[in-house]
């Protein structure tokens, strides 16, 4: 299977495993039933792509650094800052649980990369094993370039969330892909005005991701 297919593949499979699924969205900004595509795009737009571009997309760009520089550790505090970032703070045995799922996921896709030293920090847990970490370990590793990975994760994840409000609101074909259209553009715009050209050095990593963090979105 093309490197590409397979980790199409592993996406969807991801998402089927995850213990919040992505696309879970069924109330408005108000804490009522999601009634309409307009509280949809509220959300989405003041909760979700928030949290995908400026914690997710940034942390996958940073991954890549750390990789490329052969920074286990940087990759390590990276993964753990995205738990606490992305995640309550009460699910640590489950998102350990969800982490050794993707590790065994991610072999079975790909059983000539090597995965040693994430499953050894898993192991040991040092580290969680975040959606993010793993997508961004694999496409390094399939050198794709990351200027190409972190827009292709959000597109991917801005994807899923439309076909679940389509399905939960009922929408015709014409609405959804239109609604599609403006969710992509809105996630372009956001990853065009925060992407980085170059990674942080390695004291900017302990700066960014050892800092006490509080829940941001």
């Amino acid at each position: 299977m093309h490197s590409g297919q397979k980790l199409l593949s592993y996406m969807t499979l991801l998402e089927s495993t995850s213990p919040t699924p992505v696309g879970c969205i069924k109330e408005d900004l108000n804490g009522k039933r999601l009634g309409g595509i307009e509280a949809f795009e509220e959300v989405m737009q003041a909760y979700i792509h928030p949290r995908l571009v400026h914690i997710e997309g940034q942390a996958i760009e940073d991954l890549y650094a750390a990789l490329a520089h052969g920074d286990l550790q940087s990759v390590l505090r990276i993964d753990r800052s995205l738990r606490t970032r992305t995640c309550p703070n009460d699910i640590d045995s489950e998102m350990r649980r969800f982490g050794h799922k993707l590790l065994k996921l991610s072999k079975s896709l790909y059983p000539w990369m090597n995965f040693s030293p994430l499953a050894e920090a898993i192991q040991s847990e040092q580290a969680f094993g975040c959606p993010a970490t793993f997508y961004a370990w694999i496409n390094f590793h399939l050198e794709i370039e990351r200027n190409e990975a972190v827009p292709a994760y959000l597109y991917h994840h801005a994807t899923l969330y439309v076909e679940h409000c389509s399905r939960l609101l009922q929408l015709d074909d014409v609405t959804r892909r239109k609604l599609l259209m403006r969710m992509i553009d809105d996630v372009s715009l956001r990853w065009s005005l925060v992407r980085r050209t170059d990674g942080p050095s390695f004291a900017d990593y302990e700066e960014i991701y050892e800092a006490p963090i509080q829940k941001m979105l």
